[in-house]
This record gives structure tokens, C-alpha cells and sequence, in this order.
């Protein structure tokens, strides 16, 4: 491993995974919904739990040994260091893979309780398929810590291709149905672990050689319990739905319904996580907790300003996107999109506040902590989903999601100077989202046709807003100006 620093900056780190997003986020939803086309509701209801099941994985899998990589090599100067660290990961990654790959195909082949219906062959497909993804989230790491954000966008992108190209062309035109859907997810798992490769050969170590010692596993091990337990908050919503309303009129068929309205209410959360991952190593750099604040300030404030306009448009008129994006079967998904919607907030928030702490060296009390959130979000659904249904579920989702923020933030604040909160800058930003939530209000009620550009309008009349009235900071917004003149400048 010869030179582990990288080049990129924090803004075109940004520009670069707002790129690979803007890419790959219709990639994502145009697969989602072709599967609610192309499959019937019951095989569509298990494609959103073994999505869900790989999502968890990798939630797991992408910290602990990861992010542990990352940080270590954001911070090092040594490449020898550097490459043990890399063994370690490496190792603990791909071993920890493994386990939860013989824990999953040990419950699903004795009760079929995970994916119902599904056969060895899928149990095969996806447990080969986590440890595919345990390998390729330590390269990631390692391109994450030396700040090649390209690269880690390239990875993200030839997944997704992958496996979209391969799971429409087998579910459409084979028939394979959801064994299809398994072989598209394994295949795009090794297109990830292999792009990632070839982007980091040139500081790959030689895989014998030094290993980090047991501090760089007890390093990495509060970070994958802390971040197994905020991945549960995002998935315990799909894969308890169907076991919490078993005998309650909760169907495979009415998972699927749920699965259409989480895909639209928690992709802004790709968003979040994109900008949290792209400031995760300055964080790690920073010489103190003031400066450590500024670089998580940098992408927090970009919750209020980009994600919420986004989601409150999810949250108000959710019938105008599932009525057109989903067959008539799914129409039901309009209630619980909007509580997501709400959830999903805290979600991207709570993802921030991990992170940070992460960066910080924080990972040990954000394990403690993080488990509550998970109990809350259990406990809500299973006083609610028996009564409500997906609705319910909607609701332990938001619940978990909240109190994730509540208990990471309390660790934050005691740790980091947070400063007074601009008022002008925050009176500018409720003016213009309360306007903006007017607009959306009548889009509702405007009906089907006139409400798509009702709510084109009310964004555009927000972001007016947001820069007239100072909610958006004016540097931002020099910046932005500055890239559209020297567009400009190009094209003449």
C-alpha cells in the first residue's frame, strides 16, 4: 500500500456522490417499481423482505471493520500501519460475513420464517451473496478513508447496473420470478466487490503480512453493534409486518403494498447517507471537536434546506406518486408513505449523528445507546400492526427513527460546542417551508392532473424562497453561481 492519501475534496466528494445518485437512484426506483409491475403481489411481498434481509447485511457489513478501515486510514501516515489495518479489516469483515451467511441459511432451511416459500437454491444465492458484500464494503472503506470518492461512486453505480440490467432481463424476459431477483442481487454483488477491487489494486497490500491486533477488532466492534442496531431501525418495519400481523389480515401481498410506499418515502435517506459518507473523513481529520462540529454542520444543513422540502412533498400528497408509479393493487401504500415520510426525516438525521460519532471515536457510547431505538420501534409495532396493520408499522418505523435521534444526539451535544442557532436564517426557512407545505396542501386537493405541476410550482417557489429570504447560506449560493457562469463561459 504505497500512497493512501487521497485528492478529493469534501465539495467534490459531494458533487461526485450526488452524481453516482443522481444515477443510480432512478436505477434503484425504476427496479423497484418494475418489480411491482412485472411480479404478482405475493412474489413482490418476498422480493421486499430478501431486499430487506440484504439491505440489513449490509448495514452491518458497511461499518464496524469498514468504517474502522476508513478512519484509521484517513489518520495514518504509515503505509505499513495503513496495510495491516487493511489485513484486519479484511479478515473480520469477510469472517463476520460469514457467520451472519450460516446464521441466516441455518433459521430460513430449518423454519422458512425469513423468506417465505423460498427453497435452498435462494438460501444459497443470498447467503453467498452476504459474503460477497462483506468483501466489497472493506474496499469501500479503504477508498472511503483515502477520499477517492469516485471510486466509491463507481462501485455504488456498477452494482446497481448490474444488478438492475440482470434482474429485469431474468424476471421479464425468463420468468424467473424472485429466484431471478436472487441471481441479479449475487451478480451485482460481485460486480461491486470487483469494480472495488480494480479501483484500489494500486494500494492493495499483499494479503500475507502484518495484521492489526485485537485494538483494531475492539475498535471496529462498537461500530458494527452500533450500526446493526440503527440498520434495524430501518428494516425491523418490512420483516416484522408480515410476523407481528400474522392472523391480523396482514398478508405477503400487504408487505409488497408496504415495500412501494417505503421505496418512496426513505430514498431521500440515500441523499443523507451520501453526504454523511462524504464528510466522514474530514470529520475523522479534524484537530478539534469545534472543527469536528463544522465539518458535520457542512452536511447536516442540508437536512432542512434539501431532504425535508423533499419529503414533506411525500408526506402531503403521497397519492399523486403511488396512484401513477404503482399498479392499482398498491393504492393502499398512500397512508403509510406518509408516516415514512416523517420517520424518514430522523432516519437521515440519526445516520449523521452515527457517523460523527463514529469520525470521533464515539463508536462505544453510541452502542450503548443505539439498542433502545430498536426496543422502541418493536414495542410500537407490536402494539400497533395487530390493530393497524401496515399504518402500524409505519409508526414503529418513526418511533424508532426519533428515538435513534434522540439518544445519538444527547452523546453529540455533550461532546461537540454546538453554537446559538442563526434565528434569521431559521425564520427564513420556516417561512419558506410553511409556504411551501400551503402549496403541497392544495396539489392534494387539487386532484389528479393539475397536482403534479401544483407541486412543480410550490418547489420552485421554495427554493425562490430559501435564497431570497436567507435561509440558504450565502456562500452556497456564490458557489452555485459561480459554476453556472463558468458553464455559461464554456458553452460560449
Amino acid at each position: 500500500m504505497r500512497d493512501l492519501r487521497g485528492h478529493q475534496s469534501a465539495v467534490t466528494g459531494t458533487a461526485v456522490s450526488m452524481a453516482a445518485i443522481a444515477l443510480t437512484a432512478p436505477l434503484n426506483y425504476g427496479f423497484g417499481l418494475a418489480l411491482a409491475w412485472l411480479l404478482p403481489a405475493d412474489e413482490f411481498g418476498v422480493v421486499s423482505v430478501l431486499l430487506t434481509v440484504l439491505l440489513l447485511a449490509t448495514s452491518i457489513l458497511a461499518a464496524g471493520f469498514p468504517w474502522a478501515l476508513a478512519r484509521r486510514v484517513a489518520r495514518d501516515d504509515d503505509p505499513a500501519s495503513a496495510a495491516a489495518s487493511f489485513r484486519a479489516a479484511l479478515l473480520g469483515n469477510v469472517g463476520l460475513g460469514a457467520v451472519l451467511a450460516a446464521g441466516f441459511a441455518g433459521v430460513q432451511l430449518v423454519t422458512g420464517a425469513i423468506l417465505p416459500g423460498a427453497g435452498p437454491g435462494l438460501t444459497l444465492l443470498v447467503a453467498v451473496t452476504i459474503v460477497l458484500l462483506a468483501l466489497g464494503q472493506v474496499l469501500v472503506g479503504g477508498l472511503q478513508g483515502t477520499r477517492r470518492f469516485t471510486a466509491v461512486s463507481a462501485v455504488r453505480i456498477a452494482e446497481v447496473v448490474v444488478k438492475v440490467a440482470v434482474g429485469l432481463g431474468v424476471v421479464a424476459l425468463v420468468g424467473a420470478g424472485v429466484l431471478g431477483v436472487g441471481w441479479a442481487l449475487l451478480i451485482g454483488a460481485v460486480a461491486a466487490a470487483g469494480t472495488g477491487w480494480w479501483m484500489f489494486r494500486d494500494r492493495l497490500p499483499r494479503l500475507r503480512g502484518a495484521v492489526a491486533g485485537w485494538r483494531e477488532f475492539a475498535a471496529a466492534a462498537p461500530m458494527a453493534v452500533a450500526t446493526t442496531g440503527f440498520g434495524l431501525i430501518g428494516t425491523l418495519d418490512v420483516l416484522l409486518l408480515g410476523v407481528l400481523g400474522q392472523g391480523h389480515g396482514v398478508t405477503v401481498a400487504a408487505v409488497g403494498s408496504y415495500q412501494a410506499a417505503a421505496i418512496l418515502a426513505k430514498a431521500p435517506f440515500l441523499v443523507g447517507s451520501a453526504l454523511s459518507d462524504v464528510v466522514f473523513p474530514f470529520v475523522a481529520r479534524a484537530r478539534g471537536a469545534a472543527e469536528a462540529h463544522g465539518w458535520v454542520v457542512t452536511g447536516m444543513r442540508w437536512v432542512p434546506l434539501a431532504l425535508v422540502p423533499m419529503l414533506l412533498v411525500l408526506a402531503v400528497t403521497p397519492d399523486s406518486f403511488i396512484g401513477r408509479l404503482f399498479p392499482a393493487e398498491y393504492a393502499d401504500a398512500a397512508g403509510p408513505t406518509r408516516v415514512i415520510a416523517l420517520g424518514a426525516v430522523g432516519l437521515i438525521v440519526g445516520d449523521m449523528l452515527l457517523k460523527a460519532l463514529f469520525a470521533r471515536g464515539l463508536a462505544r457510547a453510541a452502542a450503548v445507546r443505539i439498542p433502545a431505538a430498536a426496543v422502541a420501534e418493536v414495542a410500537t409495532m407490536a402494539v400497533l400492526v395487530p390493530g393497524h396493520g401496515a399504518t402500524g408499522a409505519a409508526a414503529g418505523f418513526a418511533v424508532g427513527a426519533w428515538v435513534g435521534v434522540g439518544v445519538l444526539g444527547a452523546v453529540y451535544l455533550r461532546q461537540h460546542p454546538v453554537g446559538a442557532l442563526p434565528v434569521r436564517r431559521a425564520l427564513a426557512w420556516s417561512a419558506s417551508v410553511g409556504v411551501l407545505a400551503g402549496l403541497l396542501a392544495l396539489a392534494a386537493a387539487s386532484g389528479r392532473g393539475p397536482d403534479l405541476v401544483v407541486i412543480a410550482v410550490a418547489l420552485l417557489v421554495y427554493v425562490v424562497l430559501a435564497v431570497v429570504l436567507g435561509a440558504v447560506p450565502a456562500q452556497d449560493v456564490a458557489r452555485v453561481r459561480g459554476f453556472l457562469d463558468g458553464r455559461r463561459v464554456q458553452r460560449v
